[in-house]
C-alpha cells in the first residue's frame, strides 16, 4: 500500500464548475505533509490544482458511496433547540446525499436518560436519513448526575445509576450487544469505539474515554484483519473523544485514558482515518484535520460550536461532515447547516488501492 497523503481541495475552484462538493481535483502531497490553513498557502494550492486537473478522472465522476458524520447532537427531551438543529442537519444531509450509505452519530447523543434516547429515536423516525450507527460519548453517562426529580446535580453522583447502566441503556436503545462494533459497507470497514466507564468507576477518568483491554484487543484484531483482507483501502474509525495533542483544542484534557495504547495501534495502520468530536471546536476557524501516521479529523458539533477560546461561538452554528469515498481517495467535506453552506477548503486523502 502506498499512501498518497492528503491535501486541501476547493468544492468550487478554478476549472471546477460543479457546485456540489463531491467532485474535486485532488492535490497529492507527501504522506506526512500537512497543508496549513493559512491564506498565504492557498494560491500555491490553486496552482497545483491547475497542473493536476488534466491528470485526474472527469469532474462528473461520482463517488462509490457517501456517508455522514455528526457528533455532539446532545438531544434532550426538554431541549427543543437541540432537536431543531438535528432536524435541520438531517434535512441538509438528505438533500445533499439522498443515497448516502451511513449516518454516524459520533458520541454525546443524549444527556444519559431513556427519555432523551426516545426523543432522539422519535426525531430520527420522522425524517429521511441514511442507516444510523453510533458511539457513546461522555454525556451519554450523565444519568449518574441526575437526581430522582429529573434535574441535574453535578456535585453529587446518583448512587442508583452507574456506568454499567449507561452502557446497557445505550446498547438497548441503539440495538447493540456491546458499545463497540464493526460494520462493512461495500467492502470498506467501519470500526466504532466507545468509552466504557465513567467517574463512578474511577474518578480519574473525568470526561475521557476509557477503553478496556478487551476493546483494544478487538480493535487490534479488526485492524489486522482489515490490512490483510482489504489491501490499501482506508479504514474508518470513530471515537467521540480525540487523541490528546493532535487537533486544535485537544491539549486541554487527556481525551482518551489509554491514549498511548490507542495511538500505537493506529500508528501501525496508516490507512486509518480517525473521526472524533467532543471539543466542539469550529472546523472553519481552527485546525481540525491532521496527518499523523494516520489521518485524524474532527466533525465539530451539531448542538453548539466552540471557538479557539474554548467557549461557545456567539452566533448560531451547526457543523458536520460528508465523506465521499472514491476508488483512489476519500474526500472529507465540511458543512455548516444553519446557513446551508460548504466550509472550504475540503480535504482529500489519496490511497493506492489495488
Amino acid at each position: 500500500m502506498v499512501l498518497l497523503g492528503f491535501a486541501l481541495i476547493n468544492p468550487v475552484g478554478e476549472g471546477i464548475k460543479s457546485t456540489r462538493a463531491s467532485q474535486h481535483a485532488t492535490v497529492q502531497v507527501a504522506p506526512q505533509t500537512t497543508i496549513a490553513h493559512e491564506d498565504s498557502q492557498l494560491p500555491a494550492v490553486q496552482d497545483k490544482l491547475k497542473t493536476v486537473a488534466a491528470q485526474v478522472e472527469p469532474q462528473t465522476a461520482a463517488p462509490l458511496f457517501s456517508f455522514s458524520v455528526m457528533s455532539d447532537v446532545h438531544i434532550l427531551s426538554t431541549d427543543s433547540a437541540s432537536q431543531l438543529l438535528l432536524r435541520q442537519a438531517l434535512a441538509d444531509h438528505h438533500e445533499l446525499r439522498p443515497d448516502s450509505k451511513l449516518l454516524v452519530l459520533n458520541g454525546d447523543l443524549t444527556n444519559g436518560s431513556e427519555s432523551d434516547y426516545r426523543s432522539l429515536l422519535t426525531l430520527l423516525s420522522r425524517q429521511p436519513h441514511a442507516p444510523v450507527q453510533a458511539t457513546m460519548g461522555n454525556h451519554d453517562y450523565y444519568g449518574v448526575w441526575r437526581k430522582p426529580d429529573g434535574t441535574m446535580d453535578y456535585t453529587k453522583m446518583n448512587s442508583s445509576w452507574s456506568s454499567a447502566n449507561a452502557v446497557a441503556l445505550f446498547d438497548r436503545m441503539m440495538g447493540y450487544d456491546k458499545p463497540y462494533h464493526e460494520l462493512v459497507v461495500d467492502g470498506y470497514r467501519f470500526l466504532f469505539l466507545s468509552g466504557e466507564a465513567y467517574r463512578d468507576v474511577d474518578a480519574s477518568i473525568n470526561e475521557d474515554a476509557y477503553l478496556s483491554p478487551t476493546q483494544l484487543s478487538w480493535l487490534s484484531e479488526r485492524l489486522t484483519a482489515a490490512s490483510s483482507a482489504d489491501a490499501g483501502k482506508p479504514v474508518f474509525v470513530f471515537l467521540h473523544q480525540p487523541l490528546p495533542r493532535t487537533l486544535d483544542g485537544t491539549d486541554l484534557e487527556l481525551g482518551v485514558v489509554q491514549h498511548k495504547e490507542l495511538r500505537a495501534l493506529l500508528d501501525a495502520h496508516p490507512n486509518v482515518i480517525l473521526f472524533s468530536g467532543h471539543t466542539h471546536w469550529n472546523v472553519e476557524t481552527t485546525s481540525q484535520v491532521k496527518q499523523l501516521k494516520f489521518l485524524a479529523a474532527s466533525s465539530a458539533s451539531i448542538r453548539e460550536v466552540w471557538s479557539a477560546k474554548n467557549e461557545p461561538e456567539t452566533r448560531s452554528l451547526s457543523q458536520s461532515l460528508i465523506v465521499d469515498v472514491y476508488p483512489d481517495r476519500v474526500a472529507i467535506l465540511r458543512r455548516e447547516h444553519t446557513e446551508k453552506r460548504w466550509i472550504e477548503p475540503s480535504i482529500a486523502k489519496g490511497y493506492d488501492v489495488k
